[in-house]
């Protein structure tokens, strides 16, 4: 029972409060209207006071001060302007309208007498432009003036070509005989006579010296190659070598030049730590057969060399090849 007594009091207090704060704020409607003239003649805001503990607002006029419980407010009765708006659309533009009939020329008036010259007037807009007049009858000739003084000598032209050359002229008389010329000097030797008989063979002379050595003649030709001599008997046995390292993991290395008829070297090289045990060379694309080995060797302990040369002329591209067996 007691609890709900004290809730049908907060209840009740609850509607004393809210009555009241409607009277507050009737009462402050009321106090602005009253001196809403006062305030929009002051300087463009609104005073107010404000309880500090009720926080109720009443609206004072210009020139009144609020009590020490309340607090002192200002507004502006206006807000600050708002920024333009983006601009409207263009409107459609409108269609042309037709054009008016072109009016009927009149006939041209007759010449007025010509009046006082008047006083030069301000400039008139510019008119439209008339339609074309008829032309004029064409007026008399007038009178051959004067004639005029002669004009000065021009400066002299460029010379002309030169003309064609004229006619022969007719040939003169005779001219009177000259006198006796000096005596001529002598003539020419005349020719010579056929020749005689030919005289009896004389004894014979001497001897003449031994004539120098003449120059030496070019090589002949290199004559056909010989056959092949019949092979020689077999050759003792030699003596056995020496017992030889053991060679593990033997590999071939090649490598070959590029097809020229020019002399050439290249090698064979050996990777991974391998070096070389042997090696060797050959010849490829020799058709003529002039062309041999003339070096192969180890050029280094990884490196095998050799050398291809031309005995005689050799128009084949030939290459040189190189071999190298390398080992651990």
């Amino acid at each position: 029972m007691h609890r709900r007594r004290w809730g049908n009091r907060r209840k009740i207090v609850t509607g004393v409060v809210g009555v009241a704060v409607v009277a507050m704020m009737g009462a402050t409607l009321a106090s602005a209207a009253a001196v809403r003239g006062t305030q929009e003649r002051g300087n463009g805001t609104i005073k107010g006071c404000v309880n500090k503990k009720t926080r109720a607002v009443r609206i004072i006029a210009t020139g009144k001060n609020c009590k020490s419980k309340e607090q002192t407010k200002t507004w502006n009765k206006k807000g600050k302007t708002g920024a333009a708006g983006a601009d409207g659309a263009t409107g459609a533009t409108g269609t042309d309208g037709t054009d008016g009939a072109t009016g009927a020329t009149g006939i041209d008036g007759l010449d007025g007498a010509t009046g006082a010259t008047g006083t030069d007037g301000t400039d008139g807009a510019s008119g439209a432009t008339g339609a074309t007049g008829s032309d004029g009858l064409d007026g008399a000739t007038g009178a051959t003036g004067a004639d005029g003084l002669d004009g000065l000598d021009g400066a002299t032209g460029a010379m002309g070509p030169m003309g064609a050359t004229g006619p022969a002229g007719s040939t003169g008389a005779d001219g009177s005989t000259g006198a006796n010329g000096s005596t001529g000097s002598d003539g020419t030797d005349g020719t010579d006579g056929s020749t005689g008989a030919t005289g009896a063979v004389g004894p014979q002379g001497p001897a003449g010296p031994t004539g120098s050595t003449g120059a030496t003649g070019a090589p002949g030709q290199d004559g056909t190659d010989g056959t092949n001599g019949a092979v020689g008997p077999q050759g003792d046995t030699g003596p056995q070598g020496p017992a030889g390292t053991n060679v593990v993991n033997v590999t071939t290395v090649s490598n070959s030049s590029a097809a020229s008829s020019a002399n050439k070297s290249i090698t064979a090289t050996c990777t991974g730590g391998r070096k070389i045990v042997g090696g060797g060379a050959i010849i490829g694309g020799d058709t003529q057969g002039q062309v041999g080995i003339t070096a192969s060797y180890p050029s280094s302990a990884t490196v095998w060399t050799a050398t291809g040369t031309e005995f005689d002329t050799d128009t084949t591209n030939w290459t040189v090849t190189a071999y190298a067996l390398c080992a651990l």
